[in-house]
């Protein structure tokens, strides 16, 4: 992937802005991207980033295959973790988690929802990030690939690992000459989903 910065702003928001091609292994462009992301914190602390990808299908058909992999994701604080992994030297976890449609815990995994929430206490504090699919998003609400050891992603493709339809089904194709844009806004928040 070669990358180019567009702009970058510093004040009261911050802001990054840059273009991508994505080259494959025999020096080809695949495709191209631009990115915006937008950072910001409110007075009462809540921190915000609002990430955005729009996808360019100018060197052709882009196909996103049916994957129980994301278009985007984050891990969390190991506090965060729905569970410990002594193996993994994660004996802290206390975390949990919940999505718009009520979801509780490791059940989230693979549901649809607007957005999801991981909380739990940090140095003495609950603390939580919660990810919101914008609605315009292709195919939103999107699928969350959201696991118990802290790792949330956003998926749309994966209808294959999510709701067991047959592999492929999920694949999501961009036509040549058009584009797809992808929004998620990351809330990192003080209390729980509620506060």
């Amino acid at each position: 992937m070669l990358f180019r910065s567009l702009r970058v702003e510093c004040g009261p928001k911050g802001l990054i802005e840059s273009a991508h091609r994505w080259v494959g292994p025999d020096g080809r462009v695949a495709l191209r991207d631009t990115r915006r992301i937008v950072f910001q914190a409110d007075a009462d602390g809540t921190r915000m980033i609002v990430y955005e990808v729009t996808i360019l299908a100018d060197h052709g058909d882009v196909t996103f295959g049916d994957s129980k992999e994301g278009t985007m994701a984050i891990r969390t604080h190991p506090n965060l973790r729905l569970a410990n992994d002594p193996k993994r030297g994660v004996t802290t976890a206390n975390g949990q988690a919940i999505n718009s449609a009520g979801v509780r815990g490791p059940e989230v995994w693979g549901k649809r929802a607007d957005w999801i929430d991981y909380w739990g206490q940090v140095n003495g504090k609950i603390v939580g990030i919660a990810i919101v699919d914008h609605p315009a998003n292709p195919r939103h609400p999107t699928h969350w690939m959201a696991r118990g050891y802290g790792y949330i992603g956003a998926n749309p493709c994966g209808l294959n690992a999510f709701e067991g339809k047959p592999l492929g089904t999920g694949d999501m194709t961009i036509k040549a000459g058009q584009k797809a844009t992808f929004r998620y806004r990351f809330v990192f928040h003080k209390g729980d989903f509620q506060h």
